[in-house]
């Protein structure tokens, strides 16, 4: 079998099951994709995943339906360099079926080695920021916008934002929440791609369409900036209650 037929047959085979497909049922048994071994197809993978173009990436990601789908496909994805340096991909944390949902940047190093967003210092101080509104971990849903740690807790660059920006966005459209809390200027920046700077826009909610509906964002600063600077954590203090006021309503 040739490299483009195998590449095709693994596509359809990936396609079905970032879809949730699981199993094919019939009448009869048919081999619906010629004669591949389960073998051929896993060493040959790669190439797949190597020379698939961003907008059958998207297309891919488009058809996805679960969490458990999305966590394959990026567990799975090796485009972006940062999976090298990484130790885990920190996929989230939280309930899925809160209706609030926070998104930060990227792993630090202790959930680069967790393998979960916001268990370093930052998510200690997040962990108290959610107490004072009478929420918890579990009552929300956490996630980031990179999965995997940058280089030196590095500010992710806009190519590896804009390449992770699908996920995400997928991401918020599985869990469906009431309303999003961005957590810091690259967050915010990535999802509302603002001109303004965190401190302007902080605490003005902003809109953003996925697959034709609107989902409510809220910037906030990001509690790794409040360990830094304690006098602006009255400024989140007032965040905190307004997206506490927008999901009761």
């Amino acid at each position: 079998m040739n490299n483009d037929k195998l590449r095709n047959t693994v596509k359809k085979l990936r396609h079905h099951k970032y879809s949730g497909v699981d199993e094919i049922v019939g009448i009869e048994p048919k081999n619906r994709y010629g004669k591949i071994s389960k073998k051929l197809v896993k060493e040959n993978t790669a190439l797949y995943v190597d020379t698939n173009s961003q907008k059958e990436d998207e297309e891919i990601i488009s058809s996805i339906k679960t969490l458990e789908s999305l966590r394959a496909f990026m567990s799975e994805y090796k485009k972006c360099e940062l999976h090298k340096s990484a130790t885990n991909m920190v996929f989230s944390d939280g309930n899925p079926k809160s209706k609030i949902m926070l998104i930060g940047e990227a792993p630090g190093h202790d959930e680069d080695i967790q393998g979960k967003p916001f268990v370093g210092r930052s998510g200690k101080l997040l962990d108290k920021m959610l107490n004072a509104i009478e929420l918890s971990r579990d009552k929300v849903y956490i996630a980031n916008i990179i999965p995997w740690r940058p280089p030196n807790n590095r500010r992710p660059t806009d190519d590896e934002i804009n390449m992770c920006l699908p996920m995400i966005k997928k991401h918020i459209e599985i869990i469906n929440p009431s309303a999003i809390l961005l957590l810091g200027s690259t967050a915010t920046y990535a999802l509302i791609k603002n001109s303004e700077g965190i401190t302007k826009i902080r605490g003005k909610w902003f809109d953003i369409e996925i697959n034709r509906k609107k989902y409510p964002m809220l910037p906030t600063f990001h509690p790794a900036f409040l360990l830094r600077q304690p006098a602006q954590k009255k400024f989140s203090w007032e965040d905190l209650k307004n997206l506490k006021s927008r999901v009761k309503n």
